[in-house]
């Protein structure tokens, strides 16, 4: 089983504040109605997550 790695989860949550941060920006939740804000916050944590696993990747090859 493989340790828990904080690593990967600090790179997660500063990856999903930036997105999160740019997404207020290009669509400020006062302008757009509230299913529009939780989809998009919904989409910011999916992309986040992919662009986490894909810098795992490119920086530790060898972790599994």
């Amino acid at each position: 089983m493989r340790r828990f790695d904080r690593t990967s989860w600090r790179t997660f949550a500063a990856v999903t504040i930036v997105l999160n941060i740019a997404r207020q920006v290009a669509f400020p939740p006062s302008e757009v109605g509230s299913a529009a804000t939780i989809g998009l916050a919904l989409v910011v944590v999916a992309v986040a997550f992919a662009l986490t696993a894909v810098l795992r990747t490119l920086f530790h090859p060898d972790d599994d």
